[in-house]
């Protein structure tokens, strides 16, 4: 591994020949094949194969012949999305886009991935009575993940308790190349992957190499991981190497059927083959589609998870989404097309530390996922800084890339290493223990403050004081020594507090969409582990683990995936928008002791998920399709472009003269940015509980302004279920939203529910996709 000043040398030398190669390239574009996504919008044949000859037909009119359109297609969208991904010149790509029925075309790109005591945190406990247990933990809901695949033979896929199968159920299980052969269950109901787009762009893969399996089979561990998480059976007395997490593992809907669509491989996601995944999990009849992958944020159909989300939500499915990992900065959040539920992550009450005891009695704490035991005795400590190896300069040293250490000198000790953002590239802790040190403390100065699977022994410190403090100490003593003790878990630590990597709203697209939507754990979650996969990322790591822990929102998706489950069981009729809704209405906004820093809201959204009192929330925001058309007539899509989109191909669909502005779509949240006037949005509600219910009004106020709601009583009955109101939001005299955001609340109260919508209101900013 090459040195960090090395690294900076490689890049401006590849820049400025970059330069150099790129004027060279320029004629060259027209003519290289590149993977392209073809959108068609809405898919309303109803045979398949004619929608597949559709495309070859479309294609054939651009590339001269059948044969060769045939030869050109990798995938054919035609089930509940039209359109296909191929290999095409820029050319060709061009003016594919420019024909009638085309929304979108655009390059395929690569996307990246983003339990024993979370679900009794969150309320829903296997014993006991409660609002859950009338859902039977989410009894024959079908649900999916869109990731690396399933281990099949993982123990909480168990279906020994299971029924037959839903008659509704109209998916496969792909056995594909795989040793042992993959098979599925009355648990693990369904299988399939899609590699063509990754082998269009990579070429065909090797089945000779082990860390390589042309099937749903995961051996990466992520994909194992989300949907045990989601929906796994009930396993007994598991752990992190029989020392961390002990417990009781199952998914939220453990009762529920799974599915695993395998989209990911060795280094890409192409948004070609996730694409695909979504088409067929919308044949397939899945309920609830969970995918913990995404990019940066692009206009919403030029992005491959808004536009399956989309027909997926058309078809009565809701997909849940990860916002991102890109914490703490703002306007971060990913997956924010409003008919997605995004969400953050947010941690539980235990967490998993090492204690540094140093010789000066001064004791520190770190996250750590470190089970390797070292002699419990005090061992010299040394500053990496100041141990470089031959040809290696200080700052180097202190990142303890490959043969960065002098190995004399590491010997025996423990080795505190800085490797900044370098950290999750390389690993510290390796080239210790390859010198013959016996530790590792690593100052984390990204501040990812949560534990990590090591492979050697080795502990975080994610403060840059408590690193200062330590360092400063073996600088101003004589002989140092310290000791490190193997991780313990400690319940009790405050929470939920909003993850520092996770990602920020608002939503950088529509941002009067507000995003993240709700939060849920996602901070060292234990579940499911394939055994192919190294724990801790190394690939000198080979250990085989059954159970591991992560942190991400690739965690907190599941949470959430596995709640609007629930809801789906208890409430079988309801749509994606009023599962969404209930969710989010019934969420719990961080108190003042958990909102840490002044980015509030654009950390947490709604609140914290409470799935118990979204089994019951009184009232739902009942998103109509109609209103997504006006909602993307804001986004400035033409007339013919909606009606390719929503499918409706009637010549009465026409956007307004006056575009409405995107806060008007019935969301269960309000955002306003650009705000220098008073503006007034419209919400309709739909009574879900008693059918003679009042509902009255209480309102948060935002600092700087000014909230009224007409009417201020909602009455329902049964001939008026549903009711609208609206809000005028008003600037007063101080106006702090012009620097910072700022939020408040109103909130709907009949003395049984209380029906939360958050209010954001922030400074200028606009959308560079509008």
């Amino acid at each position: 591994m090459a040195a960090h000043g090395d690294i900076l040398r490689k890049k401006v030398l590849l820049w400025c020949l970059g330069l150099f190669v790129l004027v060279h390239l320029s004629a060259a574009q027209s003519t290289e094949k590149k993977l392209y996504i073809v959108y068609m919008g809405s898919n309303n044949l109803p045979d398949a194969e004619i929608t597949t000859s559709n495309h070859h037909n479309l294609l054939a009119s651009v590339l001269g012949s059948a044969g060769t359109a045939k030869t050109a297609i990798v995938h054919s969208y035609k089930h509940g999305l039209n359109g296909f991904s191929a290999l095409l010149t820029e050319t060709e790509a061009a003016q594919i886009s420019a024909m009638r029925g085309v929304v979108s075309a655009f390059p395929s790109v690569s996307y990246s991935l983003q339990t024993t005591r979370t679900w009794d945190y969150m309320g829903i406990n296997l014993d006991g009575n409660g609002p859950w247990t009338s859902t039977d933990f989410g009894k024959d809901t079908i649900v999916a993940t869109i990731d690396t695949g399933v281990w099949p033979e993982h123990e909480s896929f168990d279906d020994t308790a299971m029924g037959p199968i839903p008659q509704k159920w109209n998916g496969e299980c792909e056995a594909g190349l795989s040793t042992p052969k993959f098979q599925c269950n009355k648990k693990l109901i369904g299988a399939r992957y899609f590699s063509a787009g990754y082998e269009a762009m990579w070429g065909k893969m090797n089945v000779s190499d082990p860390t390589v399996t042309v099937s749903p089979r995961d051996i990466e561990g992520h994909g194992t991981h989300t949907t045990t998480t989601l929906g796994g059976s009930r396993t007994r007395n598991v752990s992190f190497q029989g020392t961390l997490g002990t417990g009781t593992a199952r998914g939220g809907a453990a009762n529920s059927r799974l599915v695993s669509y395998k989209v990911c491989w060795p280094g890409s996601c192409q948004t070609a083959d996730i694409v695909a995944a979504f088409d067929m999990a919308i044949h397939d009849g899945v309920d609830v589609i969970a995918i913990s992958l995404g990019a940066s944020s692009v206009d919403y159909f030029y992005d491959s998870i808004a536009i399956g989300s989309f027909h997926a939500m058309e078809r009565g499915i809701l997909v849940v989404a990860a916002g991102g990992n890109s914490g703490p900065d703002k306007a971060t959040v990913i997956n924010g097309a409003p008919w997605i539920l995004t969400a953050a992550a947010s941690s539980i009450d235990r967490e998993y530390l090492s204690d540094i005891h140093l010789g000066n009695n001064v004791t520190y704490s770190g996250p750590s996922l470190n089970t390797e035991r070292i002699a419990p005795k005090s061992y010299p400590i040394v500053d990496a800084g100041d141990i470089p190896a031959f040809n290696t300069t200080s700052d180097d040293a202190r990142l303890c890339g490959e043969d960065s250490l002098d190995a004399e000198k590491v010997k025996g000790s423990i080795v505190v290493c800085a490797p900044g953002d370098m950290f999750g590239i390389y690993y510290p802790e390796v080239e210790v223990h390859a010198k013959g040190g016996v530790a590792t403390i690593i100052i984390d100065e990204d501040l990812k403050s949560f534990a990590q699977v090591f492979h050697q022994p080795a502990v975080t410190v994610v403060s840059q004081g408590v690193g200062n403090h330590i360092l400063a100490y073996i600088n101003k003593t004589r002989n140092p020594m310290a000791m490190m003790t193997p991780s313990l878990m400690h319940l009790g630590a405050p929470a939920p507090l909003a993850a520092t990597f996770s990602s920020r709203g608002p939503n950088s697209v529509t941002p009067d969409i507000f995003k993240p939507d709700l939060t849920a754990p996602g901070v060292s979650i234990l579940a499911g582990w394939s055994p192919a996969a190294s724990p801790s990322e190394d690939p000198s790591d080979t250990r085989a683990f059954g159970y591991n822990i992560l942190s991400g929102t690739s965690m907190s998706t599941p949470h959430v995936a596995g709640a609007a489950a629930l809801v789906k069981a208890a409430h079988p009729g309801w749509s994606p928008a009023a599962i969404k809704s209930a969710l989010m209405t019934t969420a719990k906004p961080p108190d003042s002791q958990h909102k840490q820093n002044s980015d509030g809201g654009l950390a947490w959204g709604s609140g914290h998920i409470d799935p118990k009192e979204a089994l019951d929330p009184g009232l739902v925001y009942n998103t109509t399709f109609a209103e997504y058309n006006t909602f993307l007539c804001s986004m400035n899509y033409t007339d013919d472009q909606i009606r390719v989109i929503t499918g409706n191909m009637t010549s009465n669909m026409r956007c307004p003269t006056a575009k409405l502005p995107a806060n008007n779509l019935n969301y269960p949240s309000i955002a306003a940015v650009n705000f220098t006037k008073p503006i007034t949005v419209v919400r309709t509600v739909t009574n879900v509980g008693a059918p003679e219910s009042v509902y009255k009004v209480e309102v948060h106020h935002p600092s700087g302004i000014h909230v009224s709601v007409r009417p201020k009583t909602l009455k329902f009955s049964n001939e008026k279920k549903v009711l609208s109101y609206a809000v005028t939001l008003s600037p007063t005299r101080t106006q702090p939203w012009r620097e910072n955001w700022v939020f408040g609340a109103l909130i709907w109260n009949d003395d049984s529910h209380r029906v939360r919508t958050p209010i954001a209101v922030g400074p200028k900013m606009s959308s560079p996709f509008l």
